[in-house]
């Protein structure tokens, strides 16, 4: 046999091979493409899903999924009827308030995280006058007291009346003895119009799915600003004194222990110290002006219980880089007492810079230790309370925006 007729057909083979290669090779490369992308997508979306599961980030502590982003922004109102609205508002959304119909209106805009809020506030905000073609609300009611309970009542009867509203959410500032089951029967679970409650105090409602806790904030109502919006602090002078309480003295309550405490000669000139008898809704320039004065000259702002152990003072002393004394006591009524972290579960889960004590016989003890802190360890502790009480403000903003997400476009 001759090499031409040996190598003949193994040549012909070869060059058939490589036609069939040549023609196959783009349609492999087409379907591996394809596959590897579509790996990646399954991939990507996995992790997304699962950063959202059993607590999500390190941020956050509920078991809920992170929701689904709207194709468009969702158009979301905002209807303030208790005066938390406004810390809701200003300090954890950061929105801007202007006066409309001569001050009785307050209006709002923001847009964040693919939502377009509108805000509104003041006495002209009533049924009548609110938007009939509103989609999505956030009803921001006061359920403190039996007669603040029946107009909340009847803001969650009438929302039948806007008839295209899909979803509603509601935050509660909430009975200060945590008897808030009247808002129950309205949740959707029940058959009611509400997608979820943020509510304040330690309810034993609160169980991260349908209910949710919510911070008492700063007493905006008696107007508390916010001072990261333009009014420095002096973190680094030295302060006047160790420790400040101003607040209503209850008769036969811990508050006046503390105050007989203070009274003593040795701790007299140690802190600022005003008591009044009854407490008062009003709030004048001044005594607005003295009260945040005081909380700046202290290093230590005392937190003795009052009807409940969460109070506007815990958060407007980190406000100002004064740390919180805080009587770790769970109050009388239907408050959380059985949880490991109660009370104050949500500082205590967000690790909130306070100093906790049991008894105001310790406060000898802590004081002392106060006086042996150099400047500078105050300074840094100064810094690290407003930091921290900063970071806490951006973590409700991200909690209930995720929230508002999972009820409002998860349900639809």
């Amino acid at each position: 046999m001759s090499p031409e007729s040996f190598f003949l057909p193994i040549l012909f083979k070869m060059k058939v091979f490589c036609r069939i290669l040549v023609i196959s090779f783009p349609a492999f490369y087409v379907i591996a493409t394809l596959y590897i992308a579509y790996r990646l997508f399954l991939v990507n979306n996995l992790s997304h899903a699962f950063k959202g599961y059993n607590g999500m980030d390190k941020d956050s502590t509920t078991a809920m999924f992170t929701p689904p982003r709207p194709l468009s922004p969702l158009n979301v109102e905002i209807w303030g009827k208790a005066a938390i609205s406004i810390f809701l508002w200003e300090h954890i959304l950061r929105g801007e308030l202007v006066e409309e119909q001569g001050g009785f209106v307050k209006i709002g805009h923001l847009t964040t995280d693919d939502i377009n809020f509108t805000f509104r506030w003041g006495p002209g905000v009533i049924q009548s006058t609110v938007p009939t073609n509103t989609e999505y609300l956030v009803l921001v009611l006061n359920g403190r007291a039996p007669e603040k309970i029946a107009t909340a009542r009847q803001w969650i009867q009438q929302l039948d009346i806007y008839p295209k509203l899909k979803h509603t959410v509601v935050v509660l500032l909430g009975d200060e003895k945590c008897n808030n089951s009247w808002i129950v029967p309205f949740m959707r679970s029940r058959g009611g119009p509400i997608d979820a409650a943020f509510i304040v105090y330690d309810s034993v409602l609160v169980d991260d799915k349908e209910f949710f806790q919510w911070p008492l904030g700063v007493a905006t109502y008696r107007g508390f600003p916010e001072f990261s919006k333009g009014r420095s602090v002096d973190l680094t002078s030295p302060r006047s004194h160790l420790c400040n309480f101003l607040g209503t003295v209850y008769h036969n309550s811990s508050r006046q222990t503390l105050v007989q405490l203070l009274e003593s000669p040795k701790l007299q000139d140690e802190c600022i110290v005003r008591g009044r008898e009854k407490w008062t809704p009003l709030e004048t320039e001044e005594s607005l002006n003295f009260y945040i004065d005081a909380l700046s000259k202290s290093d230590l702002t005392l937190n003795p219980v009052g009807l409940n152990t969460e109070c506007y003072r815990i958060y407007e002393a980190l406000a100002l880089g004064s740390i919180p004394v805080v009587e770790d006591v769970v109050t009388p009524g239907s408050c959380d007492k059985m949880s490991p972290s109660a009370p104050l579960r949500l500082l205590k889960r967000y690790k909130a810079p306070l100093i906790l004590i049991k008894d105001w016989r310790e406060l000898n003890y802590v004081l002392q230790n106060e006086s042996l802190r150099t400047l500078g360890t105050k300074v840094n502790r100064r810094i690290s309370g407003v930091r921290w009480y900063a970071g806490f403000k951006k973590k409700m903003k991200k909690e209930f925006i995720r929230v508002l997400l999972a009820k409002f476009i998860r349900s639809t």
